[in-house]
């Protein structure tokens, strides 16, 4: 049986950018949450460098109980959460982006966990992607690609077996802006955090550095049933990252336990490389560099050593029939 939070005991913030027509449907969605018995505080943290978002929020929402807060100066996706988190003061809170939806369910179904198990510190569901601008309800709710495949939910207790789920062949991972947060050690995390938060140039690997510190004051649950709509599209898919903070990630994830030699720690490397090559201008007119010349044998001689393994085989196939 659900237990029920008592009343406006989660926050909400919704991050937005210049994307007034996303908001809407982001927030339409919080809106309509089947949540009879659950109450909870909707803000707007608007980030914007035009007036957009507050003329839509004046037009359309004047009436709701939406809190809207204006930002100015943020350089940074995760310095914006940063200083959300700063501001929270509920019991449980979730933080997501003006271009993902919510199921219906996502309240009811999220708080219960967190409501029926004090160890839990935080709690990811899964998702369905879908592209731009199909978020027609109807559609949505037949989405038939999900992020990851589960038949229950999944405990994680320490931060080695919670960061092996970031390697390739291991299923992909719960998406940052699907979690629901027990405050109290989110804002423990994220106001102590020791990484490079809130400038330009921050690591593109913070969300699982962040969650993963999470575990060392409970347990992080992934749940099988999808509740968010993971909108894909073109700055999503443009995410850039650097080979010094790709080496800190492997070297950080080393550092927890995983096996340095182990095929899906070495694939990681690999497919960056080969990804950064791809995403090179003049790479293949400059083919005579040394330093290029260098790179293209090094990946090349990875790949001959982890194709000799069984193990690299299995994550193949299991990516080609996803």
């Amino acid at each position: 049986m659900t237990s029920i939070l008592k009343k406006e005991n989660i926050q909400i913030y919704i991050l937005s950018r210049n994307r007034p027509n996303y908001l809407r449907e982001a927030l339409d969605s919080v809106l309509k949450q089947n949540h009879s018995l659950i109450k909870f505080e909707i803000i707007i943290s608007d980030n914007s460098n035009n007036e957009d978002v507050r003329s839509m929020i004046d037009k359309d929402y004047h009436q709701k109980n939406i809190k809207y807060i204006r930002r100015s100066g943020i350089t940074s996706h995760m310095g914006h959460t940063q200083l959300v988190v700063s501001e929270l003061n509920s019991e449980y809170s979730v933080i997501f982006h003006d271009d993902d939806i919510l199921h219906p369910d996502y309240m009811i179904d999220m708080s219960s966990f967190l409501n029926n198990n004090e160890n839990i510190v935080a709690v990811g569901c899964n998702g369905m992607n879908f592209k731009n601008n199909t978020s027609d309800p109807k559609n949505l709710l037949d989405a038939k690609l999900r992020i990851y495949n589960l038949s229950s939910p999944i405990k994680f207790n320490n931060e080695k077996e919670f960061l092996e789920r970031y390697l390739p062949g291991n299923n992909s991972n719960a998406v940052l802006p699907s979690y629901m947060y027990r405050t109290k050690y989110l804002k423990e995390v994220m106001l102590n955090f020791p990484f490079r938060i809130g400038k330009p140039k921050e690591p593109s690997h913070a969300d699982a550095l962040m969650l993963s510190s999470l575990l060392k004051y409970g347990t992080i649950v992934w749940i099988e049933k999808p509740l968010i709509y993971y909108r894909i599209h073109a700055s999503r898919l443009s995410a850039s990252e650097s080979i010094p903070e790709r080496l800190a990630l492997v070297n950080y994830m080393k550092k927890k336990g995983v096996e340095k030699h182990s095929t899906n720690l070495i694939l990681f490397r690999v497919l960056f490389w080969v990804k950064w090559i791809l995403q090179q201008e003049n790479f293949s007119s400059n083919i005579t560099h040394r330093r290029n010349r260098v790179i293209i044998l090094s990946v090349f001689l990875k790949i001959i050593k982890i194709s000799m393994r069984w193990d690299f085989w299995k994550i193949v196939f299991k990516r080609l029939l996803k």
